[in-house]
């Protein structure tokens, strides 16, 4: 019987001693991949304060019924420029909204001593303004002297589609364009949002 109490006790004392290292590893690898998920989700993660609800919504009177936001969308005060793999996150137009807005729209431009802007005015009259974005591509920004935005864009490979209103001299004249081009999806354009009425 003495050996059984003696087994008993050796037992407890060999489980109190493993138990502690035994959660002492199981709380580090919890601790561990947590943090690891944090890390990935913060890489991840579209700027925080990307929020559509405020997004303020332009009804033109497409047949479509599509609104367009009324400008790019912003953190705090200042544009935000995302890669496209954040932007399709979010309801940006596809290319058959764009074509509609491209011609169902007279469209002026603010030419005062050099390109400024744009403006699609819709069946109804009202206005969709589009101001000189420009694009980030190594932490600054290039081709500023026009406007771009991400749209939608499903076909494989690194390069996506995207609006590009610009300013063209061609022997002598100068007149605006806007096109669909496609552009590395790594480089960092703003996005405007679109919904059905």
């Amino acid at each position: 019987m003495s050996n059984m109490i003696e087994l008993k006790e050796k037992a407890n004392n060999y489980a109190e001693e493993n138990a502690m290292c035994f959660l002492k590893e199981a709380f580090a690898k919890v601790y561990a991949d947590g943090y690891h998920d944090g890390y990935k989700d913060c890489e991840e993660e579209i700027p925080a304060n990307l929020s559509t609800s405020q997004t303020e919504f332009v009804d033109l009177g497409l047949p479509s019924g599509t609104l367009w936001a009324n400008d790019y969308e912003r953190d705090e005060n200042n544009v935000v420029f995302v890669p496209f793999g954040d932007a399709e996150k979010y309801s940006i137009p596809n290319a058959e909204q764009w074509d509609e807005l491209a011609n169902k729209c007279k469209w002026e431009y603010d030419k005062a001593g050099s390109f400024k802007e744009a403006y699609a005015i819709g069946p109804n009259g009202k206005i969709l303004k589009f101001s000189l974005s420009g694009l980030i591509h190594v932490n600054n920004i290039v081709e500023g002297g026009k406007v771009f935005f991400w749209i939608s864009d499903e076909k494989d490979g690194e390069e996506k589609t995207a609006v590009s209103i610009y300013d063209v001299h061609k022997n002598g004249i100068n007149y605006s364009e806007k096109s669909l081009v496609n552009i590395y999806s790594g480089y960092k354009l703003p996005i405007r949002l679109v919904r059905k009425k």
